[in-house]
């Protein structure tokens, strides 16, 4: 992992980039005075062009006039390494786009590897192409106090990508060429005024600007790089300090660097080794899985995809670290940007939920010991109150033996609602999927309902063309069994419940329909929420239970990787619709895979 403490090298050499400048500082402070004696502009335009070429190595370089207007030529001054054969293609660019004229125009440092879009969208590299490939060609514009005096175009031979650690010479060398420029330019709009006529340079009358206020001027020039270097170096220790200290892990993907890693201190922590997305790969990183322990590949991985433009908030995952032990983590994501909306990377932060996930596995514990233990003594309970009902002859004691065993069944069911939820919550519902006929299936509910309640007619109708699903067929029932039952419970008196089962596409949609109150727009929010009791039916009273048989229903269809919904019209319609996906087909068919499991099914009634 890249520790902050790495940081160190890199502000090192940050260190370095300042030693550089302040050599480059030292030449072109040399060039400019020895220059500045005689006045000579075209000198300083070869020295600037030579200087260029030696203090960056680059294989040519290119000083070009600033252009007067967007539609006119930019002129060369001056260049050093150019062959012979390319000598007179870059005297005069025209007006057509250019890499040289994009910085000119944008006022800040382009730069480009040649690749064939490169060399479509700018002559001028097509040009530099030709004589050196592959290589990288930068423009930086050369600028006054107040005005563009010209651009320096550097290219460098055998690199196909940009190499970033040169920018900042580059930068502080086009800084220190400008004021050199400028300070030429000064003096001899100084010289223009004084001989308004326009006398030549050896006006009998013309004096040498002193060197030693060139000298002074980059002088200047050069402590204000050290001071701003100095206040750089300071509020990057201060971010670096944030970082490494802060309580939530933080690491930062930089893809201008060829996607490299910077991680904080607790990031470290807790993968336990290094992050997954270390450069290069260690044998010791940890790796970030999904819940289940599914490793992660690095497209899904929230850096990668917030450097993409794809931020998440909240997402729970795993870290595995080297030991083999697992850490759940909530992780947030977003791209980093510069001014003009370019993704520069991504950063993240990977909260450590061990403390809360721990409190939630002891939380389904006690639930289901609370759970078993009260079902103990009610399966006691049901089976003596059913031989009591059984032996019975009185009357009154068979009433008594009934109401004791509706009971117990009705606590029963809040106790297995009560189990399922704590199971839901923890993600540990099992689920276990057959190939099922879902129009069977569907069919076998709904004679049940109409069994259990003869004063409530329910049809069916579905789609010929729904294939086999997998499903767990008892969860099925599950689901089924509740939203019938509300379908009653909810709807008016006599009123005809409605199933249907229709293909949608790669999924089937089961959906219960009912006449009634219906149900506010502002409880349709919060149905599938656990503990929701709405009234129940034209009574306007809360209905009895414990509130869970939605939540449930819920937890049941996102398990099989599907969607529940409810719609309502108040006093017209009611339905509850839900989802299930049809599996995938296999590799060379063209048919859903469920199609491909025809069983002969019979759908007789």
């Amino acid at each position: 992992m890249t520790r902050i403490s790495e940081h160190d090298r890199l502000q090192g050499a940050t260190g370095e980039h300042a030693s550089a400048a302040a050599l480059l500082a030292d030449t072109v402070v040399q060039a400019s005075a020895a220059l500045s004696r005689t006045l000579a502009p075209e000198a300083l335009h070869h020295a600037i062009a030579d200087q260029a070429a030696r203090l960056l190595g680059a294989d040519l370089s290119l000083l070009h006039r600033a252009p007067a207007g967007r539609a006119l030529p930019i002129r060369l001054l001056a260049s050093s390494g150019v062959p012979l054969e390319l000598a007179g293609a870059f005297d005069e660019l025209p007006s057509t786009p250019s890499l040289i004229r994009r910085a000119a125009e944008s006022r800040r440092i382009e730069h480009t590897a040649t690749d064939e879009a490169d060399s479509e969208r700018f002559p001028d590299v097509r040009v530099i192409e030709a004589s050196l490939r592959p290589c990288w060609v930068v423009s930086v514009p050369l600028l006054g106090a107040d005005r563009l005096l010209g651009v320096l175009t550097c290219a460098f031979g055998g690199r196909a990508a940009p190499s970033l650690e040169l920018l900042p010479h580059i930068q502080a060398l086009g800084a220190l060429f400008g004021l050199a420029l400028g300070s030429v330019g000064r003096e001899a709009e100084q010289r223009a005024e004084r001989h308004p006529r326009g006398a030549l340079d050896d006006a009998p009358d013309a004096s040498p600007p002193s060197p030693q206020r060139a000298v002074s001027l980059l002088e200047d020039v050069r402590a204000e790089l050290r001071e701003a270097d100095s206040r750089l170096a300071a509020e990057r220790r201060w971010l670096h300090s944030i970082i490494e200290d802060f309580p939530v892990a933080i690491a930062i993907f930089d893809e201008r660097s060829g996607g490299s890693l910077v991680a904080s201190r607790r990031c470290e922590q807790i993968c336990g080794g290094p992050h997954p997305l270390k450069v290069p790969p260690s044998p010791r990183r940890a790796l970030l899985c999904a819940p289940g322990g599914r490793p992660l590949l690095r497209h899904e991985m929230p850096l990668v995809r917030a450097a993409r433009g794809k931020g998440t908030t909240c997402e729970e995952l795993w870290f595995r670290k080297p030991d083999g032990s697992y850490v759940p983590v909530v992780v947030s994501a977003g791209p980093i940007r510069d001014e003009h909306g370019t993704i520069l990377g991504a950063i993240a932060s990977y909260e450590d939920v061990t403390h809360f996930t721990e409190r939630a596995r002891l939380h389904q514990e006690w639930t289901s010991m609370v759970a078993h233990d009260l079902k103990q003594p009610l399966t006691a309970i049901s089976a003596y109150a059913g031989m009591l009902l059984r032996r019975s002859q009185a009357t009154d004691m068979t009433g008594w033996s009934q109401k004791v065993l509706a009971g117990a069944r009705r606590l029963e069911r809040m106790i297995e609602d009560l189990l399922d939820a704590s199971k839901i919550e923890a993600r540990r519902l099992s689920i276990e999927r057959r190939p099922t006929d879902l129009v069977a299936h569907l069919r076998a509910a709904v004679e049940l309902a109409a069994a259990e309640r003869p004063e409530r007619a329910v049809e069916l109708t579905a789609d010929e063309d729904v294939p086999l699903v997998l499903v767990d067929a008892a969860r099925m029932d599950q689901v089924m069994g509740n939203l019938l039952l509300n379908a009653a419970k909810y709807g008016d008196p006599g009123a005809s419940i409605r199933v249907a089962l229709s293909r949608r596409d790669a999924e089937v949609e089961i959906a219960v329909e009912n006449r009634g109150p219906g149900i506010h727009p502002d409880d349709l929010q919060r149905l599938f929420q656990r503990f929701q009791r709405l009234s129940s039916g034209q009574s306007g009273n809360a209905s009895p239970g414990t509130g869970l048989g939605l939540y449930i229903c819920k937890g049941i269809v996102e398990a099989h990787g599907g969607r529940i919904w409810a719609q309502s019209q108040p006093n017209e319609t009611t339905s509850f619709h839900f989802t299930l996906p049809l599996p995938e087909a296999p590799a060379g068919d063209g048919r859903p895979a469920a199609d491909a499991m025809d069983c002969r099914r019979d759908r007789s009634p």
